[in-house]
Formats: C-alpha cells, sequence, structure tokens
C-alpha cells in the first residue's frame, strides 16, 4: 500500500525509508506484540518529551473534537455543542469546577467512536438499516475503548461512553439502567440529545429550542433524568 501511494498519499522519502524495514522481522513483530503507545513512548527523545498539563489537555481535546466533527458535514459543531451545553447543565446544577471540566472534555470527545463508522452510514439521508444501525450503536463502545488507552481520557472515558444511555435500560452501548449511571452521566446524554436536535441532520432541519423541550419533556423521568431535564430548560430560556 506504502508503494502504491507513493508521491499521492504520503511523502516519496518517507516510503522510501520505511522500506528499509523490509526484511527487519524484529520491527515487523513489535507491531502486532506490543502496547503501541507505550513503544513510542520509549523511543520518543527525552528532550523532544512535552508534558500535558491542563492547558495542554485542553486544547488537545478541542483538537480532536474538530476533527471528529469534519467527519461528516452534518456535526459540524456538535462536539462543541455538547460540551459546552453540557457544562451550562452542570453550572446550572453546582457541579464542583472539576466536574465541570470532566464534563467538558467527556463532552469534546464523546464521539471519537464515530471515527470507526462509515461515512455512508453517518450521512445516509434516509432511514437506517437494522445492520446499519448495529453499526452506528457501536460508537460509544469505541469511544471507551479509545479514550481508555490513554492514561489522561481514562477517568472520563466511561462518562463519555454512556452519552446514549437511558435511565429505563433502553440505551447503548451497555443498555444499563439510571442506578447505573452518574449525575455526569444522566446530564452529558441530556445535553447530546438537546444539541442533535437543535442541529440539521441528513433528514431534518434543526428544531427551535421550544420544539426541542417540547420532545425532551416526553423522555424526562423514563429516559433522561428530569432534574437534568429542568437544568437544561433552565438554561435555554435563560
Amino acid at each position: 500500500m506504502a508503494r502504491e501511494r507513493r508521491g499521492s498519499w504520503f511523502d516519496p522519502m518517507l516510503v522510501d525509508a520505511i522500506e528499509e524495514f523490509e526484511g527487519d522481522t524484529a520491527f515487523w513483530g513489535t507491531l502486532s506484540s506490543v502496547e503501541q503507545l507505550e513503544h513510542v513512548s520509549d523511543l520518543e527523545p527525552e528532550d523532544m518529551v512535552i508534558m500535558a498539563d491542563e492547558a495542554r489537555l485542553d486544547r488537545v481535546c478541542r483538537a480532536f473534537a474538530r476533527v471528529i466533527d469534519a467527519k461528516t458535514p452534518y456535526t459540524a459543531e456538535h462536539s462543541e455543542g455538547v460540551a459546552r451545553i453540557a457544562v451550562e447543565i452542570g453550572t446550572e446544577m453546582h457541579v464542583p469546577f472539576d466536574g465541570l471540566v470532566t464534563l467538558r472534555r467527556a463532552g469534546l470527545l464523546h464521539d471519537i467512536g464515530k471515527l470507526g463508522v462509515s461515512n455512508l452510514i453517518l450521512d445516509k439521508p434516509a432511514k437506517l438499516t437494522d445492520l446499519e444501525m448495529a453499526e452506528m450503536r457501536k460508537h460509544p463502545r469505541h469511544t471507551e475503548e479509545i479514550l481508555m488507552r490513554v492514561e489522561r481520557f481514562r477517568g472520563f472515558a466511561g462518562i463519555a461512553a454512556a452519552h446514549h444511555e437511558r435511565l429505563d435500560g433502553t440505551g447503548y452501548h451497555q443498555g444499563v439502567k439510571g442506578d447505573k449511571l452518574d449525575l455526569l452521566s444522566r446530564i452529558l446524554a441530556v445535553a447530546d440529545i438537546a444539541e442533535a436536535l437543535t442541529a440539521a441532520r441528513p433528514y431534518r432541519s434543526g428544531l427551535p429550542q421550544d420544539k426541542v423541550l417540547e420532545i425532551m419533556s416526553k423522555l424526562a423521568g423514563s429516559a433522561i433524568d428530569p432534574a437534568v431535564f429542568e437544568a437544561l430548560k433552565a438554561r435555554f430560556k435563560g
């Protein structure tokens, strides 16, 4: 593949460099036998190491959010919007500062698992088939798996991956019920629904806030936390 795409996808100099490893069985064996992130870290020159402080970590999250949302034109600012709404709800509910930071980062990265879903599914301007929906419903699991691989993201991987869970257990990817969902997970789930309804999708236009609240009011108490919904209403109307 590298040879076929030499000069189109890949820099010819880099293809030439990797060809030098063609007969290096130890090198190729390493690719399948070790934890890649740890292996790359071991190879990084010490004088080039950049530590991720809180501000840099936030920039990383925002950068990934832009990559995630750029995958399809129908989610142009979805991750940023979910993060903003989640923080607004959390503020209304007097969530401590550390919790607000977690909500922001989890909101920015909650859909990173969609990078593993085909655009033929994400951009389809019609109802998904059962098989397509099954593929779509894998993305929260992908999100959790990806975030768990990064030490600084592990603390909110479960929260980010729970954005499609529902109090009555009808959500996905785990189908857990309300007693297994903490407050931050409940907030993120509400923020995700609210942002999705206000944004345009391949099959409909974005909805006004009053219509969003009307739709979501029917979910309060069964699918979504009623207290979190009340906080959303207060922020929307405030």
